[in-house]
């Protein structure tokens, strides 16, 4: 594994245009990355069912990635439109596109750079392709 920090993270959502990019920022949860790292390693990606969050209004697009990591140190509650963050409880990296409330455990990982409005014309049961590159400085 390199000394890189920062990856790009490319969620390309499978029968749609939409494709949104971020940023993961390996120091800001360093155990959940390298678990997310090592399921892109073999394949260079991975694939997803996703989802909107339950109830109303919708604020925030669940992907299950299915890594089974436990929390990092630092929970994180300043939620903001745009942050990547991982929810050990759901098992799910969460992509949030407007004000949000997380009533679980989350720890931010990233943020999104690309398309964020993306998110919001997606439907239920939608697959994403999960890539992580390396950025070039």
């Amino acid at each position: 594994m390199s000394s890189q920090s920062e990856y790009e993270l490319i969620f390309s959502f499978i029968g749609t245009p939409n494709i949104v990019k971020g940023e993961l920022l390996r120091f800001q949860a360093p155990q959940t990355f390298e678990v997310l790292f090592d399921k892109t390693r073999e394949k260079g990606a991975f694939t997803v069912r996703g989802r909107a969050n339950i109830g109303m209004p919708k604020t925030y697009w669940i992907l299950l990635v299915e890594i089974k990591k436990n929390g990092e140190k630092k929970e994180y509650k300043d939620y903001k439109a745009g942050d990547i963050v991982y929810c050990p409880r759901q098992d799910a990296l969460f992509l949030l596109y407007d004000a949000s409330k997380i009533s679980f455990p989350v720890y931010y990982i990233g943020k999104i750079t690309e398309n964020i409005e993306g998110l919001k014309t997606l439907r239920n049961g939608t697959m994403c392709k999960i890539e992580i590159k390396e950025k070039i400085k």
